[in-house]
């Protein structure tokens, strides 16, 4: 049935002949304003489906994308609607955004930005809070604007982290510790490594062998060089007093036996050199880079895990995925240019390592 014969079966008795008569100008009147009323009507009905084509609701398709995390949906709607925020919908990205492997960059489209500057700074509650409560500390800048960035564009299906020493999200199932620097290069912390007490007490040989060439005024140490506050190549340097060390034991086997000072020498370069896999024929630099080795790969293998990424996410919609690899760590020839640690805090540059 065309809109003629339905206009015509449907308003016909609105007509005195059961017909519009054109030559009527009643007639023609009330004809007009019957077509009119079906002309707005099909302006609503296109206008309905365009907001919900923006929403990304088209078709029915008003339900969250499949996993995700509800707690973070709920976050969103909060943040977006205020207090009327249960069973609203989420608006969907208008871009599709990049993951692969290696490293990448992209800016938020502008079409997406006003949301992502609302969801940047917000927080999911902390545990066993209602929605829109306090902010949890453990979820920083930035979480929540990539997860709507992804989830809601379906580039990638993201599933919320944290259990254990997980990374913040999942993109596909793979780890992506969330950062939220204000640049993508330059030095960048890890946390602290003081619980790791291995670690700790191999830095304290090292540097227990830098301080004693101290004392036998072979060279002067900064005293703001010790276990807990080094630069990589502070950390060679304090390497060549180790191989020197090493040399006179090896050179005077004797001493050990008959001296306990030089027993203690020898037990602990012994330590270190097996700990390390280390050879007497080792750079002090290739001996420093394996000991950075040591300290970063426990921090980095919890978050994100070899392979994975680290995202840094700034506010103004730069966003960088810097993809871990360890193999590119362990074949760094300028890591110790790279790294330090400042109050037992690691930082790397993780722009010119992973870049």
């Amino acid at each position: 049935m065309d809109i003629f014969d339905k206009i015509l079966k449907e308003h016909s008795w609105k007509f005195p002949k059961g017909y519009p008569d054109i030559a009527n100008k009643e007639d023609k009147n009330l004809l007009e304003s019957i077509i009119n009323s079906y002309i707005t009507e099909a302006e609503e009905e296109i206008e309905l489906e365009d907001d919900k084509d923006i929403l990304g609701i088209k078709g029915g398709e008003g339900k969250d994308p499949s996993g995700g995390s509800q707690k973070y949906n709920d976050t969103i709607r909060f943040a977006l609607y205020g207090k009327d925020w249960e069973g609203q919908v989420i608006p969907r990205p208008k871009k599709k955004y990049p993951f692969q492997k290696g490293s990448f960059s992209f800016s938020v489209d502008p079409l997406d930005k006003e949301i992502f500057d609302k969801l940047y700074p917000i927080s999911p509650p902390k545990v066993g809070k209602e929605i829109g409560s306090e902010g949890s500390k453990g979820v920083g800048n930035g979480e929540i604007a990539l997860y709507w960035l992804y989830q809601f564009s379906e580039s990638a299906k993201v599933e919320e982290g944290r259990s254990g020493d997980d990374p913040d999200l999942f993109f596909d199932g793979d780890g992506v510790e969330v950062k939220a620097w204000d640049k993508h290069n330059g030095m960048h912390g890890l946390g602290r490594f003081g619980a790791d007490k291995e670690n700790l007490q191999l830095l304290s040989i090292i540097f227990g062998f830098n301080a004693l060439a101290t004392v036998f005024g072979q060279n002067e140490t900064p005293k703001t060089v010790n276990p807990t506050n080094f630069t990589g190549p502070q950390l060679a340097d304090a390497m060549e007093k180790v191989k020197e060390f090493k040399g006179l034991i090896n050179q005077n086997e004797d001493l050990s036996s008959t001296y306990s000072v030089f027993k203690s020498i020898k037990d602990n370069t012994d330590k270190l050199y097996n700990t390390l896999s280390l050879s007497n024929d080792e750079s002090s630099e290739v001996m420093a880079i394996k000991m950075a080795n040591q300290l970063l790969q426990p921090k980095l293998e919890r978050k994100p895990g070899d392979g994975n990424h680290l995202a840094n996410v700034k506010s103004d919609g730069s966003i960088k995925f810097f993809n871990i690899e360890f193999s590119k760590l362990k074949d760094s020839t300028d890591l110790l240019n790279d790294f330090a640690v400042r109050q037992s805090a690691i930082a790397l540059n993780f722009d010119k390592i992973w870049g």
